[in-house]
Parts: C-alpha cells; structure tokens; sequence
C-alpha cells in the first residue's frame, strides 16, 4: 500500500474530526494495531498516516 495523497490525506482529517471520541479511540487502536512492528514486515506509510491524524485529534480534546 502507497502513502495517502494530499486529498485522502484531507478527507481521512475531515472523517476523524466529524467521529466521536470513542470512535476515533477505535479507530487509533486499529491503526496502531497494523503498525506494530514484526520481525518480517513494517507497517506501511498509509498505516502510520493514519495512526497519527487520529493521534492528533484524540490530541485536539485534551
């Protein structure tokens, strides 16, 4: 899998923003999940993209 593009990178933000916090809590939890580092693989760059627009918005109401 290939990195996000400015414009899926914009409405991945536009998503998060519109989720609840429990939503995005899910969301983060599944992204870090799929970036967990193994032996045989690294996490993609869409994966970590992902991780860390949810981590910013869990940011954003602390």
């Amino acid at each position: 899998m290939e990195a996000l593009s400015a414009t899926e990178l914009a409405d991945l933000r536009r998503k998060l923003a519109a989720m609840k916090e429990h939503e995005v809590k899910s969301f983060y939890r599944s992204a870090h999940f799929r970036c967990e580092l193994h032996e045989y693989r690294l996490p993609s760059a869409r994966s970590v993209q992902e991780l860390v627009q949810a981590w910013k918005q869990l940011r954003r109401w602390r």
